[in-house]
C-alpha cells in the first residue's frame, strides 16, 4: 500500500473504500487463482483490435481460428510437461524447496510441527494443510515451512497440493477441441435464414472523402493574432496612430 500511495494516493483510498475482499486473495470470500484478470475478453480485445473492422462473419471466423490456435498451443505445451505439476507450479515448488533447506523442525504431534526460521517460528499442520504463514492454505501448495515438515517426516508433497496443478488437469483443460468449420458451400442453412434481409444500421450519412483535420496554428500565427494593434485613426490593424498613412498632416 505504501508503494501504491507513492504513485497515487487516491488509489490507496479507493482500495480501502471498496473492501479488502475485492482485491486481496487473503480476504476473498471465494477461492481465487494466482492471477486475477477480468476474463478471456481482455485478451480477445487486444488481439482482435484490427479484426473488428471486418464484416461480422469474417470477424467470427477470425476469433474461432484464434481460439483454435490457442487451444492447440496450450495442449501441446501441457503434453510437453514431464513433471508431476505444471511448469508454473513446479517452479514455485522448487523455490520453496530451496528455502526449506535452512529451516529447523521440531515435531509436536504426528501432523503438527514447529518450524524455526532463524528467529521466527511457524506452526504447520499437515493434516489440515495449513501453516501460520498463510501461504500453504492460500496457494494450496506446500510452502517452505510445510516442505521442511514433510522432509522431517520423509514424506513427499504429492498429497498436499491442489489437484488442479497437476499435468493431468492441464491436459483435461484443453482436451475439448475447437472444431474447424467446413467450406461455406457445404453449410446446411435453413431457408428462413436465407430469406432474412439484413440492412445496414441507420445513421447520418457520412460525407465522401477523408474528413478534414483541424490544422494546428504555429507559434508565430498565434503571437501575431494575439498582439495585433488597431490604429486609433482609421481602425486598421498592423499599425498605430503615428505610422498611419491616413493621419491628418500637421500645418
Amino acid at each position: 500500500m505504501s508503494k501504491i500511495e507513492e504513485v497515487d494516493s487516491r488509489m490507496k483510498s479507493y482500495l480501502y473504500d471498496i473492501g479488502y475482499h475485492r482485491w486481496s486473495r487473503v480476504h476473498a470470500t471465494v477461492d481465487r487463482t494466482w492471477t486475477m484478470t477480468s476474463n478471456i475478453a481482455e485478451s480477445l480485445n487486444t488481439v482482435t483490435k484490427d479484426a473488428r473492422e471486418l464484416p461480422i462473419f469474417d470477424l467470427l471466423e477470425y476469433m474461432r481460428t484464434l481460439l483454435e490456435h490457442w487451444t492447440n498451443e496450450k495442449l501441446l505445451k501441457a503434453k510437453g510437461t514431464f513433471t508431476f505439476l505444471g511448469s508454473k507450479f513446479n517452479k514455485e515448488l522448487e523455490n520453496n524447496r530451496t528455502l526449506s533447506q535452512k529451516l529447523r523442525v521440531r515435531a509436536s504431534t504426528d501432523h503438527i510441527h514447529t518450524v524455526l526460521d532463524v528467529v521466527k517460528r511457524y506452526i504447520v499442520c499437515l493434516e489440515n494443510k495449513k501453516c501460520s504463514c498463510g501461504q500453504f492454505q492460500l496457494e494450496e501448495l506446500p510452502c517452505a515451512h510445510a516442505l521442511a515438515a514433510l522432509r522431517y517426516r520423509n514424506e513427499t508433497y504429492e498429497n498436499y497440493r491442489s489437484p488442479y496443478y497437476t499435468r493431468e488437469s492441464l491436459l483435461r483443460t484443453y482436451e475439448l477441441p475447437v472444431n474447424p468449420l467446413p467450406d461455406e458451400s457445404k453449410w446446411n442453412v435453413p431457408q428462413h435464414i436465407l430469406n432474412e434481409v439484413v440492412n445496414p444500421p441507420m445513421g447520418d450519412k457520412r460525407q465522401p472523402g477523408r474528413p478534414q483535420k483541424e490544422r494546428y496554428k504555429t507559434y508565430d500565427e498565434i503571437k501575431s493574432k494575439k498582439y495585433k494593434v488597431s490604429c486609433g485613426n482609421c481602425g486598421g490593424e498592423g499599425h498605430n496612430k503615428r505610422s498611419c498613412k491616413n493621419a491628418p498632416k500637421k500645418k
